[in-house]
């Protein structure tokens, strides 16, 4: 409860038990407060966990459903030392948020994973332990976790211990996650179905499982495979960015949450169902980390979607890049590219008619007199995409124009050719 809501909850008492006052409004009083309390009782403890754009905006639909929570504990990182030679401080966005609402408590976890895995969780939760025996419960001296404590994670970028979801029933460990579970899988969903060119997409609220690991090779079985409390399916727009997906998707799963949430305040245990599907002939695709590799692209072999797809899903983390054939695919020749755009068949014919037919080949014009020169890739395939700014190994971002200038070794017919080999 906020200070303003306890100091004219205060000024309101002392009008009704002022001298004047009448038994009855002393009465009235009183039975108030004790349905107020009651309500208060009621309410849930959240432990909210997160980092990024994404944990912001479901803890924005959290925050402002204030019917559901009584106390709401932030976890996130700490400020960090990133870049060469630590130059920049990464602040996460769930921090600055956190310290701008009210009655909100904001705690911080160890920069390392191993730090990570000793630590504890704050109180209110810390004093509590969930046993799934009976052995287990002969030797456990806390007390069980009351149903009104929740845990929730969204975004968080690490993986919980048995010891940390512990703290909570099975029941009050939800995970807010961007895809159509079983689908996606993993910390990039986002990614890889803007990258996989899915019509649909969707947002789930899961119950966490223990993260075990089988062996040496297998990924850790548990994670994004609980029951799923609820879902929604969202179209995918085919030009729709990461940020576009990820902004949407949050805002979604936060109201998602609250649903779930204000089901558990009303003693509704609500519907589960689990994401093991015995009988369907779908291929489950994963969502695994982005790596440098995957920003990687060859427009001799893949097609113009394919390459867009790829810059609107990840390049926000990992900007897209490619070679010069000519250079045979020399790490330090790398080039970045940057400002995508999908050029509809049929809308230049002044391009279509300049660019070689060779996949990979490229020419630097404009598309309108007057208009800015931008580099025109041909594809595998035929599709055609256009940069607006190049960056060069070792060099700053340049405008397509100013970098094609300085190219000193093109082809006789003007073009040059992009892709890891000749």
């Amino acid at each position: 409860m906020s200070l303003t809501r306890l100091l004219g909850f205060g000024r309101w008492r002392r009008a009704i038990l002022s001298p004047s006052g009448s038994t009855a409004a002393r009465r009235c009083f009183h039975s108030s407060r004790q349905h107020h309390n009651a309500l208060e009782s009621e309410k849930l403890k959240v432990l909210f966990m997160g980092r990024d754009e994404f944990s912001c905006l479901v803890l924005r639909e959290l925050y402002a459903a204030s019917d559901v929570w009584q106390e709401l504990v932030v976890v996130t990182n700490q400020d960090q030392r990133v870049g060469r030679r630590a130059s920049q401080v990464s602040v996460s966005p769930l921090k600055l948020l956190a310290q701008d609402l009210k009655n909100v408590w904001l705690e911080y976890i160890p920069d390392t994973k191993p730090e990570f895995r000793k630590w504890e969780l704050p109180a209110p939760f810390s004093s509590y332990r969930y046993s799934s025996s009976e052995h287990e419960n002969g030797i456990n001296h806390e007390p069980p976790p009351p149903s009104q404590h929740v845990l929730v994670t969204a975004s968080f970028g690490r993986i919980l211990t048995r010891k940390h979801l512990s703290r909570f029933l099975p029941s009050r460990r939800l995970n807010v996650h961007p895809s159509l579970l079983p689908q996606y899988r993993g910390p990039a969903p986002i990614q890889h179905s803007i990258m996989n060119g899915d019509p649909e997409t969707g947002v789930c609220v899961i119950e966490m499982l223990d993260a075990v690991k089988k062996d040496a090779v297998s990924p850790k079985a548990g994670i994004d495979a609980g029951d799923i409390w609820a879902s929604m399916k969202m179209a995918q727009p085919a030009t729709a960015d990461f940020a576009q997906m990820r902004d949407a998707l949050a805002v979604e799963g936060g109201k998602l949450l609250v649903g779930v949430l204000r089901k558990m305040k009303q003693g509704i245990e609500g519907t589960r169902r689990s994401q093991i599907q015995p009988d369907s002939q779908v291929a489950l695709r994963p969502a695994p980390m982005i790596h440098l590799q995957d920003a990687f692209v060859d427009p001799a072999k893949m097609v113009a979607e394919q390459v867009c797809q790829k810059w609107r899903a990840i390049a926000h983390q990992r900007p897209i890049f490619t070679y010069r054939a000519e250079h045979h695919g020399e790490k330090d020749k790398a080039v970045q590219l940057h400002g995508l755009q999908l050029l509809p068949p049929g809308s230049s014919s002044h391009v279509e008619a300049a660019l070689p037919q060779e996949p990979g080949s490229a020419i630097c014009t404009s598309t309108e007199k007057g208009q800015p020169k931008r580099i025109f890739v041909r594809c595998e395939g035929g599709g055609i995409f256009a940069l607006s700014s190049v960056k060069p190994a070792g060099k700053p971002v340049l405008p397509a124009a100013d970098y094609w200038n300085g190219i000193k070794d093109k082809r006789k017919d003007g073009s040059i050719k992009f892709g890891s080999t000749l």
